[in-house]
């Protein structure tokens, strides 16, 4: 991955703003509500808390209240792929979140891994061997893989304008959406939501929120027949994927 340049949230902002409308929107929505949040205080919202304390400290939180955070302003970087057979796109310690933003497609012969504090913007499509997102990542085209798996507590999202093609498509609370199709022959989801806007075409084995030991192969659950998420992850580095399965 090649570092371009640095961008502003404006600049940013304009490089979605010249994609579909759907698209702008969606994405602005999330980032204003998780990464770019107004983080001052209304000087009316502290004004019942102030008037208990004394003038000099009551000066002091006002003043430190009305000012932003600018630590906790994620960094946005435009980048270009370099040719790499796969893409692990994690942050350094105590660097906070990153927006990374390609304006082309990503294909990869081998893996995208997306960290938990890294949102991905894709313009364009993405294929890879297998897809493993923690943060979010956000697509104008299509995807193409083995593996999609999404895994972030319910806290972020993997959106793509287009359609989805897949041999497993898995969350483990993580919300996955296409507005195309979604066409897959394995589905996986067990804390959140799979969905396909236009369709969701299931060729096999549908796993939906319970049953895991009755259709999960041994190997990636847990001693009380759950769901292991680092099993899982390391079984299908070294497996294909209808091998989940029993």
């Amino acid at each position: 991955m090649k570092e371009l340049q640095p961008l502003t949230k404006d600049q940013l902002y304009i490089y979605l703003k010249n994609q579909s409308e759907n698209f702008y929107s969606t994405i602005t929505s999330a980032l204003n509500f998780t990464l770019f949040k107004d983080q001052t205080l209304d000087e009316d919202d502290l004004s019942e808390f102030l008037e208990m304390l004394d003038q000099e400290t009551a000066a002091k939180i006002k003043a430190a209240s009305l000012q932003p955070y600018e630590d906790e302003v994620p960094t946005i970087i435009l980048v270009e792929n370099e040719d790499s057979t796969s893409l692990d796109l994690v942050t350094e310690d105590g660097e906070g979140y990153k927006v990374i933003l390609f304006d082309k497609d990503i294909n990869l012969s081998g893996n995208l891994f997306v960290e938990e504090y890294v949102v991905l913007i894709v313009i364009g499509n993405i294929k890879a061997k297998n897809i493993i997102v923690y943060g979010s990542l956000y697509c104008t085209g299509n995807l193409s893989c083995d593996v999609l798996f999404g895994a972030s507590g319910n806290d972020n999202e993997t959106y793509f304008e287009g359609n989805t093609s897949s041999i497993l498509i898995a969350e483990n609370g993580h919300y996955t959406v296409a507005e195309g199709n979604i066409y897959s022959q394995y589905l996986i989801s067990l804390h959140n939501e799979i969905e396909g806007k236009s369709g969701r075409n299931i060729g096999k084995t549908i796993l939906d929120g319970s049953n895991e030991a009755e259709v999960l192969n041994s190997e990636i659950l847990d001693e009380n027949g759950y769901f292991d998420e680092e099993s899982f992850l390391n079984f299908i580095s070294n497996n294909p994927p209808d091998m989940i399965f029993k």
